[in-house]
This record gives C-alpha cells, sequence and structure tokens, in this order.
C-alpha cells in the first residue's frame, strides 16, 4: 500500500504472539538486565510480582507484529521518530499480544512530492484485550506513482 492508500482513519490489525518466560528472560539478559526482567525471585519481591517483559522488548514484537502485517512494508523510506510511548500494563510470560493500528494523520511533503508522512497510532493489547503499551509512529511512505 502506498502513501494514499492510508488515509486518517485507516485501520488494521496485526497477528498475535505469545512470550514465553525463556524469551523474555533472554532479551533482558543481554538488552535490559533487571531483576524484575531476569531473576525470579527478585521479580517475585518486586512490585510486579514475578517477571514481566522490558518495555523494550514489548515495542520489539509490536514492531515485528505490524511488519508482518505488511500494510506500508513496500511503500516505507524509514521513520522520522516515534511519540508518546508508553508502557501500560506489565507483560507477563504466557501473555499475547496483538497491535491496532489507525492512521491519525496524513501530510504530503512539498520537497519530495514522491513522499508523504504517515503517522499511525499503535495501540498493543494482550489476550484480554487491555491495553498494555501505545506509542505513534511518523513512517516516510512512497507516494503511488503515476
Amino acid at each position: 500500500m502506498y502513501f494514499e492508500d492510508l488515509p486518517v482513519g485507516f485501520q488494521f490489525t496485526t497477528g498475535q504472539r505469545t512470550l514465553e518466560l525463556e524469551e523474555i528472560i533472554a532479551y533482558a539478559s543481554k538488552y535490559a538486565p533487571q531483576p524484575f526482567h531476569v531473576n525470579a525471585d527478585a521479580a517475585a519481591a518486586s512490585h510486579f510480582g514475578g517477571i514481566v517483559a522490558s518495555g523494550m522488548h514489548t515495542l520489539s514484537i509490536a514492531f515485528t507484529l505490524t511488519l508482518e502485517a505488511n500494510v506500508w512494508n513496500d511503500a516505507s523510506q524509514g521513520s522520522p521518530g516515534m511519540n508518546e510511548v508508553r508502557w501500560l500494563c506489565p507483560v507477563r510470560p504466557g501473555d499475547a499480544m496483538t497491535v491496532k493500528a489507525e492512521v491519525v494523520k496524513s501530510t504530503p511533503l512539498r520537497s519530495r512530492p514522491d513522499t508523504g508522512m504517515t503517522e499511525i497510532a499503535y495501540h498493543v493489547l494482550n489476550q484480554r484485550d487491555e491495553p498494555v503499551m501505545s506509542y505513534t509512529i511518523i513512517h516516510m511512505l512512497f507516494r503511488r506513482p503515476e
């Protein structure tokens, strides 16, 4: 899909991905080695009451789910950034995440007529439809060739 195919209000939902304990610990051991991510005893004694996924791990999985949905992939030219990243609820081993997305802003670029900026709000939900994370990304997308 191209820039023109994603007007304000366009929505899509990704597939689902379950995070297992081993994956949470492996990711956190390398990228976020905090006790509540990697040590069962320390996590049980924390305010989380057990091991939880790193927020960055949650974001990585959510982004992968959006890529697997293959909505804007072919038109993608990268992104100048993200806004409003929020971790709303801990992601625990066995949680299954799905991402719901909605285009909230769409602007053609005057300086690059072949490109538009599409801002998409992403909401990451667990298997109980509880929001666990939200964020927006500004995507640079090719416009439809004439």
